[in-house]
């Protein structure tokens, strides 16, 4: 594997054209009706941008709230949100956490400041896709991200250093959340499947892997017309699809754990035992002391 990034050349430097967002879309809208959402309700979106706002459109959202790490007007660090509990009904994040140096605090951070639902979509793990990167058609860091941006930003937390693109699995989803948030039921749905999300600038800018080579011989509109006409068999039959490129993740708030009680804006573990006795807890403290 190289460890080394050709420097984007006047071949790749093609004007950027719109992404097919059709797959997408689909697997978003399906998503939001399993869940039931209320799409009149405002929604958060974190690292948010706006090929976001354009595709939460599509999908019926009214009430949208922009937000990124370094905003003018809604500024708010994934790892980090600088908002209460609760605020928002829905929060989403469409290709942000994998720049996150804690992707796990990310999402533990986007479900604490949800009401209900949060949905995000970010690279899928699985044996396909180790298989793409060893045989270098993939690759495990976002060079061309940060090439992109002139080698200021795109990278780790937006900065300049091309960040490591975690990849999920319904399970990893399930652990971070219940770790972070332990005191609460969280129902998670988890769906990999292919879309490959690019247009002819962005397949011949990554050039650290054989990608941009394949995208310039076939031309590249033609490899992303082939890239869709796969992506549409392997989608059709569930354990190929399972080994797909793209995850979307839905996860619902539900009650507390039966072992938690809420008292004073605090959770606290249920006495399993009955009733606390403080005569019998202030009698024990006393005895201790002597």
């Amino acid at each position: 594997m190289s460890n080394t990034v050709e420097p984007l050349t006047s071949d790749s430097c093609v004007a950027p054209t719109p992404k097919n967002r059709s797959c997408l879309l689909r697997t978003l809208e399906r998503h939001l009706e399993l869940c039931k959402v209320d799409r009149s309700q405002p929604v958060l979106v974190v690292g948010g941008g706006q090929d976001d706002l354009e595709i939460l459109k599509a999908c019926g959202f009214k009430e949208i709230v922009l937000s990124n790490l370094n905003a003018d007007e809604v500024a708010i660090d994934a790892e980090n949100i600088a908002l209460p509990d609760n605020s928002y009904p829905i929060v989403f994040a469409h290709a942000v956490l994998h720049h996150c140096r804690c992707p796990q605090k990310a999402v533990g951070e986007m479900v604490r400041v949800s009401r209900q639902h949060v949905f995000f979509v970010e690279p899928n793990d699985s044996c396909a896709l180790r298989l793409l990167i060893r045989l270098n058609l993939s690759f495990p860091y976002e060079l061309a991200s940060v090439a992109g941006h002139q080698y200021l930003h795109g990278g780790m937390r937006d900065g300049p250093i091309p960040n490591y693109i975690y990849r999920w699995t319904g399970r990893e989803v399930e652990k971070s959340v219940a770790a972070y948030h332990p005191e609460r039921q969280l129902e998670v749905h988890a769906y990999p499947y292919w879309d490959f999300y690019v247009n002819e600038y962005e397949l011949l800018a990554r050039k650290e892997s054989h990608v941009a080579a394949l995208a310039k011989k076939l031309g590249p509109g033609n490899f992303i017309s082939c890239l869709h006409f796969w992506q549409s068999v392997l989608n059709l039959c569930s354990p190929l699809r399972s080994q797909g490129n793209k995850f979307i993740c839905a996860i619902s708030k539900r009650r507390l754990h039966p072992w938690i009680e809420a008292r004073d804006g605090q959770y606290y573990m249920k006495n399993l035992n009955g009733p606390r006795d403080e005569t019998l807890i202030r009698e024990g403290n006393n005895s201790e002391t002597h």
